[in-house]
Order: structure tokens, then C-alpha cells, then sequence
């Protein structure tokens, strides 16, 4: 009896080991993704390398017309049909928009490389800066809000957290192989008319779609304008698009109808407000009584002043302009200080378009920054 017991232990274990080595041959990628997350020590920011396929082409093919069945689809198709379990981000979404607060600008440096630089002024909560080397499209880094994924201060992402899958659908803003880079700042109001039978996509969406097929700024604007976009009614957005030849772009949606707003000087500049609704003075100033008053009499940063957003904007507009445009990266990075939120800034982020690098802090920690290169 003790021998058929042995055996049959044997036999199972057996079956056990193979089943593991079957699974680990089968999903090799993604357990070598799962296996990359790293937590970068001391700070919220979480590394990962995306080597298995996010089926993205194939959402294009059938996109999605709200956030619902965007969902679906990531839950579905991800990295061959392994659940993540019905990531519900609605209440990131849908519920009450915390203030709209980000700050953009492009410059560059006496060496001519071309930088994008963001500050995402939102709760703090883990970020992930992602790499993604797709087999069809191009490779790319990215910064994700982990929110997003259904993670915060309580809900920290593991290792093996499938969940961590999703990343690659959520990007706030990167920078791909070819040095185009895109970010997305929330506005007032956002509406794209819709077209014929074009596929519907999000704002997420789209910008991962700019990071994976884009190589210039203008194939950038007509790959966005391929699809009907869809807004979220606590999220209506503006994208600011770059390359690393220096052109740059504002593409934003008034009335149905899309704008892309090219700056007639060597950067480019946006603050959670629609462009195209707003006057700006000869000099390139959208409020300069207000700006001049608030640096007459603030104490404070650009960020707590009175109509910030506009604060903000002719800020970044007088020191770029000062400036000629260009600055050093740590010059960069003392602007986006400047306009930063001192309580709610989750990242800020510096994309080098030359050289395909991401150097990103987080959590007002402007002495530790992570630099992440992409190999081009």
C-alpha cells in the first residue's frame, strides 16, 4: 500500500510540474512582464517592461464608444484572454473631477535636443512609467496613472498583479522610438463630431495610439482624426503633441470640431483651458492684467493663484519667452516646480525627444528624480 501511495505522489507531482512547465511556455511573456514590476525605493513610482502583446491593433479594429466597454475589452483581451479580473475605474472617472491643475510646455536645450515637460497635478497615488516594445508598432515610454487600474495609497500593485496587465491602455502621456511625444491635460469641454462609420476610441486611447504609430507630429494629428473620439463627461481633454524635429501641436475639440493650434515660436504651452474660447494679447499672454497683479502681490506659487490655469499658462509663457525657448533640463524641471501643486502633484515628467528618455519624480520630491532611456 505505502509503495501505491508513493507512486501515485510521484505520478501527480509529475503532473503538477507539468502543467507549470506547459503554463510558463505558454504565457512566457507574460510572466516575464508580471515579473519586471519594481517599486523605485523611497518613492510611488513603479517600473515595468510590457513583453507580452496587448492586443491593441485589434481594439482599434472594433474600438469602444464609452469607458464601459473599453473596459470589456481590456478585461477580455489582454495578454490572451487572462482576466484582470473587471477592472472598475468609474469611480477614478465618472465621479467628482478633482481640480483640473496640469501644466505643459516644450522647450529645448543649447544642444537642440527637444524636451516635453508635464506636471499631472492629481492626488497622489502610485505611478508606473511603462516601456512597450509591440511587435507591429513602435516602442515607447509612458507614465500611468495607477488609479487608473484600480490602485492607490491602500491598494498597492504586487509583483504577480495581473491587473498591472491594463498599464499599456492607460497612458497620460510618453514618448516614442521615433521622439514623438504626447500628453493629455483635462479642460472644461471636449466634444470631436462624430464621422460616418469611423471606430470610436477614448482619450487614453488615443494617445497610446499616437505612441504606437505616430512618427511625426502631423501623422499624430491624422491618426487622431481617423477616429471618432469620445469624451467622458468628467473628462473632457487637449493634447499636446511634439517631435524631436521641434514641431509641436494643441489639438483640441470646440464645438464638434477639431483645432490644431501650432505656436508660431520654438515651444509650446497649455493649462487646462480651451485655447480656442480664450484672447490672448499681441504678446502671447492670455490674462496679463491678472498675471502682472499676481506677481506684483503673490507669495505664493503660480499654482494657488486666482484663475490658475491661466496664472500658469502666462508663467510658463514668460519664462519660455525669456527664455528664447530654451532651457536646461534642470531649468525644466525648477519651471514645472514653479507651477507645480504644492499638496496634489502625483508625478512630474521631462521627455527628452532627441534621445528617447523619460527623467520622472514623484510626489513634489523634486531631488529624487528616476531616468528611464528607451533604446531606439
Amino acid at each position: 500500500m505505502k509503495k501505491i501511495i508513493k507512486r501515485i505522489s510521484t505520478v501527480m507531482l509529475l503532473l503538477v510540474v507539468a502543467v507549470l512547465c506547459v503554463s510558463g511556455v505558454c504565457y512566457f511573456n507574460e510572466l516575464r512582464t508580471l515579473l519586471s514590476v519594481s517599486l523605485v525605493e523611497g518613492t510611488d513610482l513603479y517600473t515595468m517592461e510590457y513583453y507580452a502583446d496587448y492586443h491593441f491593433d485589434e481594439f482599434l479594429e472594433q474600438g469602444a464608444s464609452d469607458n464601459n466597454e473599453y473596459y470589456r475589452y481590456i478585461d477580455s483581451m489582454i495578454s490572451d484572454n487572462i482576466s484582470i479580473f473587471g477592472i472598475d475605474i468609474s469611480s477614478t472617472i465618472n465621479g467628482t473631477p478633482p481640480d483640473r491643475a496640469c501644466s505643459v510646455f516644450t522647450f529645448r536645450d543649447q544642444g537642440n535636443n527637444r524636451f516635453l515637460a508635464r506636471n499631472y497635478d492629481y492626488k497622489t497615488n502610485p505611478v508606473m512609467i511603462l516601456v512597450t516594445a509591440p511587435k507591429d508598432a513602435y516602442k515607447s515610454i509612458s507614465a500611468v496613472n495607477m488609479n487608473l487600474l484600480g490602485f492607490n495609497n491602500e491598494r498597492l500593485p504586487q509583483r504577480m498583479d495581473v491587473k498591472t496587465f491594463a498599464a499599456p491602455y492607460f497612458p497620460t502621456d510618453g514618448v516614442n522610438e521615433k521622439g514623438v511625444s504626447a500628453a493629455v491635460l483635462q479642460v472644461n469641454y471636449a466634444r470631436k463630431q462624430k464621422s460616418g462609420s469611423r471606430t470610436p476610441i477614448g482619450v487614453f486611447a488615443a494617445v497610446r495610439l499616437i505612441l504606437d504609430h505616430a512618427d511625426t507630429v502631423d501623422n499624430a494629428i491624422a491618426l487622431i482624426d481617423q477616429y471618432n473620439l469620445y469624451f467622458d463627461p468628467a473628462f473632457m481633454a487637449q493634447f499636446v503633441i511634439a517631435d524631436s524635429t521641434g514641431q509641436s501641436a494643441l489639438v483640441e475639440f470646440v464645438n464638434g470640431k477639431m483645432y490644431v493650434i501650432k505656436s508660431d515660436k520654438p515651444y509650446q504651452i497649455a493649462a487646462n483651458f480651451n485655447n480656442m474660447e480664450e484672447e490672448f494679447d499681441k504678446d502671447g499672454y492670455v490674462f496679463p492684467d491678472l498675471y502682472k497683479k499676481w506677481l506684483d502681490e503673490s507669495k505664493v506659487g503660480a499654482y494657488e493663484a486666482d484663475k490658475a490655469g491661466y496664472v500658469r499658462y502666462d508663467f510658463m509663457y514668460d519664462s519660455l519667452y525669456n527664455s528664447s525657448g530654451i532651457l536646461s533640463l534642470d531649468e525644466g524641471f525648477e519651471l514645472l516646480e514653479n507651477v507645480a501643486s504644492p499638496d496634489n502633484l502625483q508625478y512630474s515628467v521631462i521627455y527628452n525627444l532627441s534621445t528617447c528618455e523619460a527623467v520622472i519624480l514623484t510626489d513634489n520630491d523634486w531631488d529624487k528624480k528616476t531616468t528611464v532611456a528607451l533604446s531606439k
